[in-house]
């Protein structure tokens, strides 16, 4: 009699284990919340779905233990990603800085292709199912769903974090996990938009610069980037505040102190920009820096600076006022005492703890025939596909264990 496989979760982890499961004559049945699966790849990558980068490594990931995703990139990476699509007939192409998308740059067709092929491989997809609970009585497992109970003999929870709830995500993994006594390391959102309660802020909403910046914990500096910053009424935004996001998270999560500190000129120095303002100072010493600032900074951001250095009305500037001017243009702190949290990240941080899974199965230590896939494991990566590509590998290696 063939094995009965649940799989608890249609996105991209669930879809892919489900795929290889099935593929040795399994009866897996696939489990979504959704009216449709893969509902969340649709929103990747800006409606492109980044699957992978050319440059993924243990480097891009974080997580308490490290040596999970050490081995699924050994077994499955980029190339094998790149040939398990283009056996799909999905083929993907390389572009900014490494990251790989299909050819069609639509994450629709790498929905329309995964569908495809788990309905050719006789996967059951239920959709519009909600899963209440998890458990095991002697051999089997069953799931009570708000309609009914059904029994299977192992279950993969593919649930994904809460990131995004507006696409179905929520915390049910996590209750399933710890029904089988699995620790949860505190979850907290990544790759997420930074909130402060720095008032200036509105007065400077809509500007977007090329700027560097640092990420400081209690006055030390975590992580330092350069890229694309978005001022916003309620804090700070752009992909260089996402990629620098995770550092401000967990301080946030641990109470502790946190800011960014940006250089909003980064081409120039320190020194050049002391001497460049007093050059200008010089020249138009008879008119106020609101006028001859312009040109060096966005006309918004010349009255936030000013403000904070508190020389709005003043003109003439000596060289005291004109160094302190300088180094808050280059070193502008902006306090930081939230995030956006899981509605606007795009992964969360924590989950369950990889020392007990089986790094090379993904089958839980706790409890056998029971397995972890994607994002409901404490391990996250960067932006730039890397999270999609662990979901991938965690999926493709569970599929391969499970098979029949």
């Amino acid at each position: 009699m063939k094995k009965k496989i649940a799989i608890i979760g249609g996105g991209a982890s669930g879809m892919v284990c489900a795929l290889i499961a099935s593929g040795s004559g399994c009866d897996v049945t696939l489990i979504e919340k959704n009216k449709k699966i893969g509902r969340k790849i649709l929103a990747t990558g800006n409606g492109r779905c980044n699957i992978t980068n050319e440059d993924v490594s243990e480097k891009n990931y974080h997580g308490h233990h490290l040596s999970t995703v050490q081995y699924a990139l050994k077994q499955f990476g980029k190339h094998e990603v790149r040939k398990f699509f283009a056996d799909l007939g999905l083929d993907l192409i390389a572009i900014e800085d490494g990251r790989m998308f299909p050819m069609s740059l639509q994450s629709a067709s790498v929905v329309v292709f995964l569908e495809d092929a788990l309905r050719a491989n006789g996967v059951t997809i239920m959709t519009e199912v909600t899963v209440r609970s998890v458990h095991k009585k002697s051999d089997k497992f069953f799931i009570q769903s708000e309609q009914k109970e059904f029994s299977f003999d192992k279950v993969v929870i593919a649930t994904g974090s809460m990131a995004m709830p507006s696409l179905g995500s929520s915390e049910d993994g996590y209750s399933f996990a710890q029904h089988f006594g699995h620790r949860i390391y505190p979850r907290f959102p990544s790759l997420v938009q930074l909130v402060s309660d720095d008032s200036l802020l509105k007065k400077v909403s809509g500007v977007k610069i090329d700027a560097s910046l640092r990420a400081l914990v209690d006055k030390q500096i975590e992580q330092e980037i350069r890229g694309d910053l978005l001022f916003t009424d309620y804090g700070l935004s752009g992909l260089a505040i996402l990629d620098i996001s995770r550092s401000i998270a967990k301080g946030v999560l641990q109470h502790k102190q946190t800011e960014i500190m940006i250089d909003l000129l980064p081409d120039i120095s320190l020194q050049a920009l002391k001497k460049l303002l007093q050059k200008k100072n010089q020249k138009f010493s008879h008119k106020s820096p609101t006028l001859w600032l312009n040109g060096i900074l966005h006309q918004k951001l010349i009255i936030m600076i000013l403000a904070k250095t508190n020389l709005l009305n003043a003109q003439n500037l000596h060289t005291k006022q004109l160094h302190t001017l300088a180094y808050i243009i280059k070193n502008l702190s902006i306090p930081i005492v939230d995030t956006r949290g899981a509605k606007g990240a795009e992964v969360m941080a924590g989950g369950v703890d990889c020392s007990e899974v089986d790094c090379k199965t993904f089958m839980s230590k706790r409890q056998s025939g029971l397995y972890f896939t994607g994002e409901i494991l404490d391990i996250d990566g960067d932006r730039g596909g890397y999270n999609l590509h662990f979901a991938w590998a965690s999926g493709y290696l569970a599929g391969k264990h499970l098979l029949c």
